[in-house]
């Protein structure tokens, strides 16, 4: 059973690209080929909303059939259907590959498994405790919340728990 007070997204397997934008703002976001009505209503009971393309799942609750080719319009579609805030994001705190929330590890066991620079110029590290893909705070957050104010008008101070 998922959490109440977040949003859950199963994301059919044609919608990559807005699985890991779903992961970027922190939502879990698991990336599946929906094939039956028994799967979505397996997802629908434990309170995922289900996002795909696929027409024949349309008009059922929880499930939201999208129309756009772009992932920034797709996003935006998700953005408006499931009435997701800006203070509703949970920013970088999920691994992009495995859907997993990070953890925060100490710099010394970030070392020998990142580029020397980053170690150097970098105290802060998280890692996923599936894939072991360690993240720092590199440019990478600003250009999201900049990619956000321009696509959403979303300002910095809306968007919680930058990394």
């Amino acid at each position: 059973m998922t959490d109440a007070t977040e949003k859950h997204f199963v994301i059919d397997s044609m919608l990559g690209k807005l699985a890991k934008w779903l992961r970027i703002l922190g939502f879990d976001a698991r990336y599946e080929h929906l094939k039956g009505q028994e799967q979505i209503d397996a997802y629908r009971t434990q309170g995922f909303f289900l996002i795909t393309r696929n027409r024949k799942w349309f008009g059922q609750s929880r499930v939201f059939c999208l129309t756009a080719n772009d992932p920034t319009e797709q996003l935006r579609e998700v953005i408006l259907q499931v009435s997701i805030r800006p203070q509703d994001i949970r920013l970088l705190q999920r691994c992009t590959r495995c859907n997993h929330q990070l953890r925060e590890i100490a710099r010394e066991d970030a070392f020998g498994h990142i580029p020397d620079y980053v170690f150097e110029t970098h105290t802060s590290f998280h890692q996923c405790p599936a894939c072991q893909r360690i993240y720092w705070p590199g440019s990478h957050p600003k250009r999201v919340v900049q990619r956000l104010q321009r696509e959403f008008g979303w300002s910095i101070s809306e968007v919680s728990d930058e990394r």
